[in-house]
């Protein structure tokens, strides 16, 4: 689910709130008793992206309550990668973090006072199932659907609170990783109660657009306390990189109407190494009331596993609808790890997290069934 709103369907009450400002106004954020120290489970690792045959590198982070939802509703990450690592993002992007071993974000700061530029800056964070730009404002609000917008290849399909990725390219080089059913229950449909504008479930996964280097890499997350300067929780934690050697290339799926209304999306085989897939589908033009009630971009995920196969995304698409698809291959179970689908504090990962991004398929549309 999405990052902030994880935590806040928190049962009983358990949902912690540490946030701090951002500098965004002079409003003391609530306090809570529960202390993220002892009641955070964190994960993190690193792997390679073969990214449309390019290779970049590959991170997965879990940080969760005991009933698996998101641990903070705000929190300020660093990766410091080993020895030649080098982060090859631009100053424009990666802040202060451009041509250093860094990935990092920005504490919160006084009211007033101009933040340090990063890459993750004061809004981005860790969560239940990977990085988002989600964290919250100083009285405790989330960010959902009210900053960070980011868009991708895909024409009009951006998505709020999340990152297209890899981080560090070009808009028109990236995606979004946005995972919507049939992998997870069906969000689009307006009696499960779903906030108004919720795009899908965090993938887990966050790519960066620089070369991965062998070596141990640092992972430091803190989360603030009521008092800008002072922390109420840190956890340092390291990642291995044995290899940089990537996942085999997947071509991109192809789409097609399979009678009616439906749309199938066919691939081949996955690659040796591949144990877990998942195709991502985006109708950016939808026009149906009930697979794609927003009028789009609508985003869904098929779970296909390393067979070769056709799927089907069901019956309700209506003429006119606009379709792009691509899949993902990783030697971890994407969606199984996945929020709600996984509420293990301390879900399955590998040592090392792999993944492989097809190409993005000709558009599809609009559809005249």
């Amino acid at each position: 689910m999405r990052a902030v709103y994880n935590a806040l369907v928190a049962a009983g009450g358990i949902s912690i709130l540490s946030a701090c400002t951002g500098g965004q106004s002079h409003i003391e954020p609530p306090f809570t008793a529960v202390n993220p120290q002892t009641q955070s489970s964190l994960q993190f690792r690193v792997g390679t992206a073969n990214y449309q045959g390019t290779t970049y590198l590959n991170t997965v982070v879990t940080f969760r309550q005991p009933n698996g939802l998101s641990a903070t509703l705000y929190n300020t990450p660093t990766i410091t990668g080993p020895a030649g690592f080098v982060n090859t993002g631009s100053a424009a992007v990666a802040g202060t973090d451009a041509g250093t071993n860094r990935i990092s974000g920005t504490p919160p700061t006084q009211p007033g006072t101009t933040a340090v530029a990063t890459t993750f800056g004061q809004t981005g964070g860790a969560f239940a199932y990977g990085f988002a730009p989600a964290n919250s404002t100083t009285g405790g609000a989330a960010n959902y659907a009210k900053t960070s917008t980011s868009s991708s290849q895909i024409p009009g399909a951006s998505v709020t609170n999340a990152y297209t990725q890899p981080i560090y390219l070009a808009t028109a080089s990236k995606l979004p990783f946005m995972l919507g059913p049939p992998a997870v229950p069906n969000f689009h449909d307006p009696a499960l109660g779903y906030p108004a504008g919720f795009a899908g479930y965090d993938s887990g996964f966050t790519m960066f657009g620089v070369t991965p280097v062998v070596g141990t890499y640092a992972f430091d997350l803190t989360v603030p306390s009521n008092t800008i300067g002072q922390n109420s929780a840190v956890f340092d934690v390291t990642a291995p990189l044995t290899t940089v050697v990537p996942l085999a290339t997947l071509p991109a799926p192809v789409l097609g109407g399979g009678g009616g209304t439906a749309i199938t999306v066919t691939v081949l085989a996955a690659p040796l190494g591949v144990s877990s897939r998942v195709i991502y589908v985006v109708d950016r033009q939808g026009a149906s009331p009930t697979a794609c009630p927003s009028g789009g971009p609508c985003f869904f995920a098929i779970n296909a596993g390393p067979a070769a196969g056709t799927f089907s995304l069901g019956t309700n698409f209506g003429t006119g609808d606009r379709f792009y698809a691509f899949q993902v291959g990783a030697n971890f179970d994407i969606v199984g790890d996945a929020v709600p689908n996984n509420l293990n504090p301390l879900p399955p990962l590998p040592a090392q997290t792999d993944v492989t991004v097809s190409p993005l398929t000709p558009t599809v549309g609009p559809v005249t069934f």
